[in-house]
């Protein structure tokens, strides 16, 4: 699927290899990581992101979606958006990675997919969790957690913090 979206904020696939049962996909280098790398558990030495940088991630991350959403035909449903799989270039220029969940979305009058609920606990959408109907509100429910984790430093899931505040979205 992913070589046929082409957007600058999509991980470019250039290459692949099959080998018997070996298969084998070649990515872009993206030097920076994650951005779950540049969030959480920072070394000491390590200064968090600056506000304009948080933002611009956002903004860039936002119109990945918007490609796969608006722009690609058909649409395409990530499923899997979370801060460990939007990484960064040099200049902090995030892209989408990790397609391996992504799935065609509704075509024509249908309003979602029904499928096997698949995802990443604390990045889910509830109503995708509980009825296994696919949309693309379920992603946008994840972009908004990884907005919360942009704005507070916070995991989406975090069993270190006090009980009520493990969840990022309900806290």
């Amino acid at each position: 699927m992913l070589s046929l979206l082409h957007h600058s904020n999509l991980v470019n696939l250039i290459g692949y290899c099959a080998d018997g049962d070996q298969r084998l996909l070649v990515y872009e280098f993206m030097p920076l990581g994650s951005l779950e790398d540049h969030l959480h558990d920072l070394p000491p030495d390590k200064e968090p992101l600056d506000w304009n940088t948080r933002m611009k991630i956002a903004a860039g991350a936002a119109k990945g979606l918007e490609y796969l959403h608006d722009k690609a035909n058909p649409p395409v449903i990530y499923r899997d958006l979370k801060s460990s799989n939007i990484l960064l270039d040099e200049g902090f220029h995030p892209k989408l990675s990790d397609f391996g969940l992504a799935k065609l979305g509704p075509v024509g009058d249908k309003t979602h997919v029904s499928t096997r609920v698949m995802g990443t606990y604390g990045y889910c959408a509830p109503e995708y969790a509980m009825t296994g109907q696919l949309t693309l509100k379920s992603d946008v429910y994840s972009f908004g957690v990884v907005f919360l984790e942009l704005i507070t430093g916070r995991k989406a899931i975090d069993n270190t913090r006090p009980p009520g505040e493990h969840n990022l979205v309900a806290w």
